[in-house]
């Protein structure tokens, strides 16, 4: 799930890429790698800005870098990853709940909180944008979403 994303516009020949997004992203996947991170995803087929690489794992409080070329902090952690990746059920409904307040984002699934990105960056950090649901791979993949509320914390 995307979040606080820019719409990076159609490439002529490309239908499919009026749907493309750059944004701070909340992972989740059925193979529960990389369920429960924080990170900036995507420049579309390889356009636009990259993304940056700083990232929050699960049970992990990362800074991003503060400087091209720097790399971000880990601040601390909270919990085992692999207990966390526990939470995620995979092939059944689950929970996520995200927090973008100011700089600060939290990830939680199903209650547990998995992750916080503080992005300080001074000129790549993103204070709004839209809301992307994404889907990758190829084949017999299936993503079904309900009960999708936002709240505005101002």
């Amino acid at each position: 799930v995307q979040f606080r994303a820019v719409p990076l516009g159609e490439v002529p020949g490309n239908p499919r890429s009026k749907w493309e997004t750059r944004g701070y992203q909340a992972d989740v996947d059925n193979a529960n790698a990389n369920t429960g991170a924080l990170i900036e995803c995507c420049a579309g087929p390889r356009r636009g800005v990259p993304p940056r690489p700083d990232r929050a794992f699960r049970g992990q409080v990362v800074r991003t870098a503060i400087a091209d070329g720097q790399k971000p902090s880990l601040l601390a952690t909270f919990s085992d990853p692999d207990t966390l990746k526990t939470y995620w059920k995979v092939g059944e409904w689950n929970q996520l709940h995200l927090i973008a307040r100011g700089r600060t984002m939290q990830n939680f699934i199903n209650g547990r909180l998995m992750s916080v990105l503080i992005d300080d960056h001074p000129t790549m950090f993103v204070d709004h944008g839209v809301i992307s649901i994404q889907l990758e791979g190829r084949g017999n993949n299936t993503a079904s979403f309900r009960n999708i509320w936002l709240k505005n914390l101002q």
